[in-house]
C-alpha cells in the first residue's frame, strides 16, 4: 500500500493547513490535530517527503494560524468574550487568559504545547493588547520549534515504525489513535462548557 500517488505538493499542503487549522482561534479546539498530523506524517513516510520540507510547511501553517488568530484578538478586543463559542465555553477563554498573564511573552511560546488551550492564547493575547512586536517575535522563535518538536518527531516516529510494521498495521494504530484523540478531545471540551 503506497500513497505516493499523493504526492509532495498534496501532502505539503495538507501539513499546512492542518497545522493552520489546529493553531487558528475556535477552529483549533475543533479539530483533532494531533491525530490528523500523526495520520499525515505516515503518509508522508510512506511517500518519502523530505523531513525539511515537511517540517518548514508545517511551521509556516502554524506561524500564520496564531498570527491570525493575534490579529482576530486584537480586532476584537474585550468583545471577543460576545463569540458565540465563548459565551458557551467562556472557561476556554478565561484558561487562556490566565495562561497569558501567568506567563507573558513566555505564554506564546509555551502554549504551542498545551493542549485544549493552545489556540486560544494568541487570541487572548491579541485581546489583551499584547504590543505586536513582542507576539510576532515569540511567534518567529516557536513556530520552528514547534514545527521540529512535533512534525519532525512524528516524521523520524513514523519513519522507525515502518521499519517494523506494515502500512496497513500502522494506519490501524493510526486509526485507533484518532479515535482516542477523539473521544479525549470531546471528554475535554465537555468540561470547559461547564
Amino acid at each position: 500500500m503506497s500513497f505516493e500517488h499523493l504526492g509532495l505538493p498534496g501532502l505539503t499542503l495538507a501539513v499546512f493547513f492542518v497545522s493552520f487549522a489546529e493553531s487558528l482561534a475556535v477552529v483549533g479546539l475543533l479539530v483533532p490535530g494531533v491525530a490528523l498530523l500523526m495520520s499525515l506524517t505516515i503518509l508522508a513516510v510512506d511517500a518519502g517527503v523530505p523531513p525539511a520540507l515537511w517540517w518548514g510547511a508545517g511551521t509556516v501553517g502554524a506561524f500564520l494560524g496564531d498570527g491570525v488568530s493575534f490579529w482576530l484578538g486584537q480586532r476584537s478586543g474585550p468583545r471577543v468574550r460576545n463569540w458565540r463559542y465563548f459565551q458557551r465555553h467562556p472557561r476556554l477563554l478565561s484558561d487562556g487568559e490566565r495562561f497569558f498573564y501567568r506567563f507573558g511573552i513566555w505564554s506564546i511560546m509555551l502554549g504551542r504545547f498545551v493542549g485544549p488551550i493552545r489556540p486560544v492564547i494568541p487570541l487572548a493575547a491579541g485581546a489583551l493588547a499584547m504590543p505586536a512586536r513582542r507576539f510576532w517575535l515569540a511567534n518567529l522563535v516557536s513556530s520552528p520549534v514547534w514545527g521540529a518538536v512535533y512534525l519532525l518527531g512524528m516524521y523520524w516516529l513514523g519513519e522507525a515504525f515502518m521499519d517494523y510494521l506494515s502500512p496497513g498495521a500502522m494506519f490501524g494504530l493510526l486509526a485507533g489513535a484518532t479515535a482516542i484523540a477523539v473521544v479525549v478531545s470531546l471528554l475535554v471540551r465537555g468540561r470547559h462548557s461547564v
